[in-house]
């Protein structure tokens, strides 16, 4: 059974939470109330990438006050209080990457009585409701809360699942059977729970495939099947390599998905996969994070899973006998990329070299790396790429789709899908006139060819210019020939005059031509980058130049022998 962990002392190493052999984190959003000082209250949004890219699962939580405490429990403060802290928990829950589609679980961590919550908590409910809708809200609590929020309405979830999550504190032996997590172990002073980067924990069970993890996409239906962990050593580290593939496998026997896990988890063996899969039965042998021993030197960049019970001399018929299992495949390639932020793209015979989902056989023809063919001549393809569709298709768009719908002026897309930059982290697409960058700290903004040139010409997204922060504005120029384009990068400011090059202008230089009035003041346009000059810089502009040397910073403006210095405005 997979397991989150649950903390606010302080933010333990993501690596850590992994190689402890868990799958997710329940992470507040919550700050911590007056007196406290847990440094986990709030998450960060450099933990939450942090996590992500530690293979982990992220599912927000929110308390603020406790029993007992000056600050009153959360579930005290009614309805006015619940709509109150909805709307600071969906801030920060979107502040950190967080989707608004994913749940946020609210406690009430103490032992109420049904008049209690009849009186008053149902009203805290009802307000976080008027903020995040019931889709959006979940709690936790012992056992009685859970039915009781189910039963009022208080709470979504996913088929025969809702957003309830179940401590064993107060449930005595009651267990609710629709609830999605159970904290099992519980860190107390006087028993203390595992400890994890010298931090305890609390250990929560994930009891179903949707746990209200950010990562998972709520638009299409899970597959049903059953998620085992049957963790074992059969593995190496990735060594910072970035993943981008996921791989199908045959087993070449009769295993079921259990059998098969019990084998490759004996390294005398030499092999391993991350899931093996048979009749809706999932097992998860190695933790995403770590490579499995599966495909020689592609191990550190690819995921894999394997079909027990397969062959790969299988016809179509019998493939397709087995579609239940294809699509539960599809599902977990979908989840992976996701996690991973590589391409959904199905690579099927004949192969392309690039990022997506494919097999065994794409590591031997595309990378000329190892002999084997499976998963086979008659793997249908067509079929499986139809259900990663559906899984994939079906999500929101990405941050760059959102920004390409909103700037029809770059016209026909180019790219494929998205393509990672070299960093590993930010993402890019091209268009006819132009491209979209994103990264997780600017987002995403589109540029215009017409200054691309000179972001080509610095090194794109590596050079001084770093990320585009901003869009592009247009700037009128009475002495020009149309309108010109200025565009904010981290490092600076392109400009380009209509009919000109464009120039980057940044810095103290920057900063004083600003203070002259920028292309409307007495210095006009750049009309060149910053040049080295002595001990110091200086940039050409149309009616003059800006000197720096440090400590000082001089501007002239072009008006014979000598040039009149430009004094700095009041």
């Amino acid at each position: 059974m997979s397991t989150a962990v649950d903390f606010a002392a302080r933010l333990i190493d993501p690596s850590a939470i992994a190689a402890a052999g868990h799958s997710a984190v329940l992470a507040y959003v919550a700050p911590s109330r007056p007196g406290a000082n847990f440094g986990a209250k709030p998450i960060t949004a450099d933990y939450a990438r942090a996590l992500t890219a530690a293979g982990l699962d992220i599912v927000s939580i929110w308390q603020y006050g406790k029993p007992g405490d000056p600050t009153p429990s959360d579930w005290t403060t009614g309805f006015d209080g619940g709509r109150r802290m909805a709307e600071q928990a969906r801030a920060t829950h979107l502040s950190l990457g967080a989707p608004a589609h994913a749940p946020i679980f609210f406690a009430v961590d103490e032992d109420i009585s049904l008049a209690q919550w009849n009186s008053t908590a149902v009203e805290f409910f009802r307000g976080v409701n008027a903020v995040l809708g019931t889709a959006g809200t979940g709690i936790y609590g012992h056992s009685r809360v859970c039915a009781w929020a189910i039963e009022d309405g208080v709470v979504g979830g996913r088929g025969e699942f809702s957003w309830v999550w179940q401590t064993r504190a107060w449930s005595g032996t009651e267990r609710e059977p629709r609830a999605v997590l159970y904290q099992r172990v519980i860190d107390t002073p006087g028993n203390p729970g595992p400890v994890i980067d010298g931090t305890s924990v609390d250990v929560n069970d994930i009891v179903a495939p949707d746990f209200g993890q950010w990562a998972l996409d709520r638009t299409v239906t899970v597959p049903p099947f059953t998620e085992l962990d049957r963790l074992g050593p059969s593995h190496s580290p990735r060594d910072g390599a970035r993943i981008t593939n996921f791989l199908l496998h045959t087993q070449e026997g009769n295993g079921t998905a259990e059998s098969l896990a019990a084998y490759l988890n004996d390294p005398a063996n030499g092999v391993s996969y991350h899931y093996t899969l048979r009749d809706a039965v999932l097992v998860r042998v190695v933790p995403e994070e770590l490579a499995s021993w599966s495909v020689l030197s592609a191990n550190p960049f690819t995921v894999n899973l394997c079909f027990a019970g397969s062959r790969a001399a299988w016809s179509r018929a019998q493939w397709l006998a087995i579609d239940d299992d294809l699509r539960v495949a599809a599902y977990i390639a979908v989840r992976s990329a996701l996690r991973h932020h590589f391409s959904t793209t199905v690579i099927a015979p004949d192969y392309h070299v690039g990022e997506g989902i494919t097999d065994h056989n794409y590591v031997t023809e595309a990378l000329g790396i190892g002999s084997h063919t499976d998963v086979g001549p008659n793997f249908p393809w067509d079929v499986f790429a139809a259900h990663v569709a559906d899984f994939a298709g079906a999500g929101p768009p990405s941050a760059i789709d959102v920004r390409a719908a909103a700037s029809p002026w770059l016209g026909t897309r180019r790219t494929d899908g998205e393509l990672a930059t070299p960093d590993g982290i930010g993402r890019f697409a091209e268009f006819e006139h132009g491209y979209v960058y994103w990264h997780p700290a600017t987002d995403a903004h589109a540029v215009p060819t017409a200054i691309m040139t000179k972001y080509a010409e610095l090194g794109w997204e590596a050079g001084p210019l770093g990320y585009p922060i901003a869009e592009h504005t247009e700037l009128p120029d009475p002495r020009g020939t149309g309108p010109g384009l200025a565009q904010a990068f981290q490092g600076g400011i392109v400009y380009r005059r209509a009919g000109s090059p464009a120039y980057r202008v940044h810095g103290a230089i920057g900063a004083r031509w600003a203070a002259t009035g920028y292309e409307n003041g007495p210095l006009g346009w750049p009309a060149s980058d910053e040049v080295g000059h002595d001990d110091g810089m200086y940039q050409e502009f149309e009616f003059g130049r800006v000197y720096w040397v440090p400590e000082q910073v001089v501007a002239l403006r072009n008006s014979g022998e000598p040039d009149t210095p430009l004094a700095r405005p009041a």
